[in-house]
């Protein structure tokens, strides 16, 4: 049997990582001439916006009211911060992770799961962190594109993991969950976030697929359920420790001053160090 290589098929396989490598610096230009473009219109629309009465805690902007998000000028309370484009949840979790968490002392892999621009705008560049974002679709500042219910990473490989209001758009959030458990290191930490009512339990149902049904029910066209008080009890049964930080128990001050709601709640969760835990 002859052994040796096929030239045709060593030409193709350049040709196709030629492309692929053609591909890539692409999405590269593109990706930095949005982030470029969007960096230039966020600051002139935070110039406009700039005022005494909130600071945003995610880019440090004084500003004089919040607005509508995308493009929009128009001032909405407890909306968009115009500079960085946070919303009131992302300024709520900012605060949590600068007073609760050591992500900002201590030498850190961090996993973000589809990642704010608001947030991974500043934390790719913080020097204690290898940052690592990933996406089920192609946007700025991932690292990886990945489906969450399949996760190719390494288990416990991660110190912290930052997942905000993305586990309502996923069938199998169970799994998902497990993901984000098997992923952590022990002793590592995870900030969770999802729209959620606290008077209810957990309202699913996979038969509905209506975006019509979907909104009324669950709150968005893209969301499978709404979650509740017993979101806990799910977090636990995949392995986390849950500590729920209520919105609500966030003092008027804080609340005045960065422009936060009363009902963004964070599931500040860790995982046990030891292989064996004791129930």
């Amino acid at each position: 049997m002859n052994s040796r290589p096929n030239p045709d098929h060593l030409a193709k396989s350049d040709k196709d990582h030629r492309s692929q490598f053609g591909k890539q610096i692409v999405r590269h230009a593109r990706r930095s001439r949005l982030y470029i473009g969007m960096e230039a219109f966020l600051t002139l629309r935070g110039l406009f916006f700039v005022g005494r009465r909130y600071t945003c805690p995610c880019c440090g902007w004084r500003l004089r009211a919040f607005t509508h998000g995308g493009v929009s000028f128009r001032i909405r309370p407890l909306g968009y911060c115009p500079r960085c484009h946070a919303k009131a949840r992302h300024r709520r979790v900012w605060l949590f992770l600068e007073q609760r968490t050591n992500l900002f002392a201590d030498s850190l892999r961090l996993l973000h799961v589809s990642p704010e621009y608001c947030f991974s705008r500043r934390l790719k560049k913080v020097s204690n962190l290898n940052y690592v974002g990933v996406d089920i679709s192609d946007c700025p500042n991932i690292a990886i594109k990945m489906d969450l219910m399949a996760a190719p990473l390494l288990s416990e490989s991660f110190d912290a993991i930052i997942c905000i209001h993305i586990l309502e758009h996923i069938e199998d959030d169970r799994r998902a969950l497990s993901e984000l458990h098997r992923v952590l290191k022990p002793g590592g930490w995870a900030v969770i976030s999802v729209p959620v009512r606290m008077d209810q339990k957990t309202h699913e149902d996979s038969r509905i697929f209506s975006e019509e049904e979907r909104e009324r029910l669950f709150g968005e066209t893209s969301h499978v359920r709404i979650y509740g008080h017993d979101f806990v009890d799910r977090l636990a049964q995949c392995g986390f420790q849950v500590e729920l930080d209520l919105g609500k128990n966030v003092d008027q001050k804080t609340r005045e001053s960065y422009g936060l709601r009363d009902d963004e709640n964070i599931f500040y969760c860790t995982k046990n160090r030891s292989k064996n835990p004791t129930p």
